[in-house]
């Protein structure tokens, strides 16, 4: 029998790493970890922190993201990328050998309650010291001047987001439902700017973003980046965390969202979604 949640405690955060698994899953069980933070006494619901990785490789949207213009289908087809979109706004993104972080919590108590640019300012500062215990030093994004952003998630560091001499490191977007939050970003390790304009079908400007194979010289494991991730969260927020498995209702509800949203044409081209009481 599958064990429930752990319980939170004053200082104890959830913790889930999970192996690389298909865009529609990966944003499914973002979105589960979400709904959960939403039901009747999640309000005393500690936080949770999510690692994972994409197999096969990814191209996904932001949420209010055109698709037309945002993407290449033959070249996706052809390289067998998927294609999702996100939850969260902001811009294209290839999950293309990386490692994602995922934070899902409450906006009614702390450390989360001071608004939109505290919540990233928090999570920033967790991710910098992680990274900086890979041996990356960087430094946070000032407010960017109103731009054309276009459609490339790296072109354009905003509020907060990490930088290593100028050049972005992680990109990251939000979504605040109700009374919770989901933030959800990507630590790549690769930096393929010609990869990731013909994938999105529009040039993508490789002296704004960086990974860190090159800032390291080497590719480091899944593992490697997730110690340090965690260590630099549990530095930032005081805090200690538990690790976890999906219980069967979260992997029944992932089930139920990944197919009937995330691997649904209307809601990956169009952002609309089919009346259906299947998933909701």
């Amino acid at each position: 029998m599958r064990r429930a949640p752990t319980e939170p405690t004053a200082a104890g955060w959830r913790l889930l790493t999970d192996v690389p698994a298909d865009a529609a899953t990966n944003m499914a069980v973002d979105e589960t970890l979400l709904e959960a933070y939403l039901e009747p006494g999640a309000e005393c619901r500690a936080p949770t922190l999510r690692l994972y990785g994409w197999n096969p490789s990814a191209l996904s949207l932001g949420n209010g993201q055109p698709a037309e213009g945002s993407h290449d289908a033959g070249y996706l087809r052809s390289e067998g990328l998927g294609l999702v979109r996100r939850p969260t706004g902001g811009q294209a993104v290839l999950h293309d050998g990386e490692r994602t972080y995922c934070v899902v919590g409450r906006l009614d108590r702390p450390p989360f309650d001071r608004g939109v640019l505290a919540t990233y300012k928090a999570i920033s500062a967790a991710l910098q010291s992680g990274l900086e215990r890979l041996g990356v030093p960087t430094t946070t994004a000032p407010r960017p001047e109103a731009v054309d952003r276009g459609p490339v998630c790296f072109n354009v560091a905003s509020s907060h987001e990490l930088l290593h001499e100028g050049r972005k490191v992680i990109g990251s977007a939000q979504l605040r439902r109700g009374r919770a939050f989901l933030q959800h970003g990507s630590v790549p390790y690769l930096a393929d700017a010609v990869r990731l304009g013909a994938a999105i079908g529009v040039e993508a400007d490789g002296a704004r973003f960086t990974g860190l194979n090159v800032l390291l010289g080497r590719r480091p494991s899944d593992a490697e980046v997730d110690v340090a991730l965690i260590a630099g969260f549990e530095r930032a927020f005081g805090v200690e965390f538990a690790a976890d498995t999906r219980t069967l209702a979260e992997n029944e509800r992932v089930q139920k969202l990944r197919c009937w949203k995330y691997l649904s044409a209307s809601w990956t081209l169009d952002g609309k979604l089919k009346s259906s009481g299947v998933a909701r």
